[in-house]
């Protein structure tokens, strides 16, 4: 019983610790597009500049790429606190599974000694067993020299 909680514990941590790692990739992705994103913005005011020199234009280009600086400086910081996320949930998951070994390391040393005592009692009996028909056989003879 306490094998399967155990059991059931290291299994809740790993989907916690697979929960995080989606959650980090998501964010890294998005993190990528927020970058391109960024990158084609900056191009674009590049060639408006070189073309018509829209001075209201290229200001909404660069307002919208210092918008999406903030918003990859707001995903960096939401990886990073994914990461460490996923450190405390590794940690938890490590924790987890040496518990779930120290039971069954207990289990298996419960299940050797009563293998053990089952071994020596069906010896014992064994014994008793060869015992027995060997004082049978000794009676037997016994009898049959008396006749």
């Amino acid at each position: 019983m306490l094998l399967r909680i155990r059991q059931r514990q290291e299994d809740a941590r790993a989907m916690a610790l697979a929960a995080v790692r989606r959650a980090a990739q998501v964010a890294e992705e998005q993190r990528q597009r927020i970058s391109e994103t960024q990158r084609q913005t900056l191009e674009s005011a590049r060639e408006v500049a070189r073309e018509r020199l829209d001075a209201s234009e290229l200001r909404l280009y660069y307002q919208y790429e210092r918008h999406l600086a903030r918003l990859g400086v707001e995903a960096d910081a939401r990886i990073h606190e994914l990461e460490q996320q996923i450190e405390a949930r590794r940690d938890d998951l490590v924790e987890a599974t040496k518990r779930k070994k120290v039971v069954e390391r207990l289990k298996e040393s419960q299940d050797e000694l009563i293998l053990k005592e089952f071994r020596r009692l069906e010896q014992i009996a064994s014994n008793e067993v060869a015992v027995n028909y060997a004082a049978l056989r000794r009676a037997k003879r016994g009898k049959q020299n008396q006749e």
